[in-house]
């Protein structure tokens, strides 16, 4: 069974108690996720499986020791994230003011001083719990794609709606409606938060127009990613800022990457980004959520 298909029949066990979780103790809540993470740990050690494997490498290629050690973290961190999130969808929302910390702030104020900022992010554990804080602080868009299984789709709206800003759904909208909603929030002077790391098969040819795909290394092998963050930072003069957000303790801490301002040469703007934000992975590989997906299953494992 993959590791999406775990996910999915965890999260509908899941969901069928939600409302009755998210008004309980905190410690109770915790023991009840624990009980759900042990799907995780079955796929880890199931046989066949790429969980495992998939461990291995990122350990290997982030200098992060034991494969069981950081799938722990990753498991916890997980559950936690999840918490944080929950919280927020069912009304306890307030519980996370003032544990948002950007260490820096300064830089990011100084960014959005004359206009929008693109914030690139991998998928996160913590990535709703921190849009959640940020957006008490600054104008935002963030730009979502409804996953495809209908219940965890109606969740993730449920979730959205939670969220203190604006959401562009981009699977609901016409592209030409996407492109406005970002050009007009980062011209704006808007944040605009995005997941990034959705990759694809690396095209032959540097780009691929029909398929807006860009051709970059990543763990030293080509993969595809979307051309769309660094054609639209371009078109509105903003930098793309990828980021990671990391829990620590009480706190969920927004680490900010070094900045690209994109050019018109769309292969070089988009592997600068890359680069950073693979940086960013390597130094905090247990918040990185989408490490199972299969396409960076296959590029982590590869030779």
């Amino acid at each position: 069974m993959g590791f999406s298909r775990t996910k999915d029949r965890v999260f509908a066990g899941y969901e069928t108690m939600s409302g009755w979780l998210s008004r309980r103790p905190r410690a109770v809540r915790m023991a009840v996720y624990k009980v759900f993470g042990g799907a995780f740990w079955a796929a880890y050690w199931l046989p066949g499986n790429s969980v495992r494997p998939t461990m291995v490498a990122l350990a290997k290629r982030a200098g992060a020791g034991s494969a069981t050690a950081l799938f722990r973290r990753y498991v916890r961190h997980f559950l936690t994230g999840t918490d944080l999130a929950e919280r927020v969808r069912h009304g306890f929302g307030s519980e996370l003011d003032g544990r948002l910390v950007i260490p820096d702030k300064a830089r990011l104020d100084a960014l959005l001083a004359d206009r929008g900022v693109f914030l690139a992010l991998p998928h996160l554990h913590a990535s709703f719990a921190m849009v959640y804080c940020l957006s008490h602080q600054y104008p935002m868009l963030a730009v979502v794609s409804l996953t495809r299984n209908k219940d965890r789709a109606r969740a993730q709206r449920a979730l959205y709606e939670k969220a203190g800003c604006e959401i562009l759904d981009v699977r609901s909208e016409t592209p030409s409606a996407v492109a406005r909603s970002i050009l007009g929030a980062l011209k704006a002077g808007k944040i605009v938060v995005g997941t990034v790391d959705r990759i694809q098969r690396a095209p032959e040819e540097a780009i691929d127009k029909a398929r807006d795909v860009v051709r970059a290394q990543a763990f030293g092998s080509p993969v595809g990613f979307g051309g769309w963050p660094t054609r639209f930072a371009a078109k509105a003069g903003a930098p793309i800022v990828p980021a990671m957000v990391e829990q620590a303790g009480n706190d969920i801490r927004l680490i900010l990457g070094d900045a690209t301002v994109p050019t018109a040469d769309l292969s070089t703007s988009t592997q600068a980004w890359a680069d950073e934000l693979e940086r960013l992975i390597r130094a905090h590989p247990h918040e990185w959520a989408f490490c199972l997906d299969k396409h960076w299953s296959r590029v982590l494992r590869a030779e």
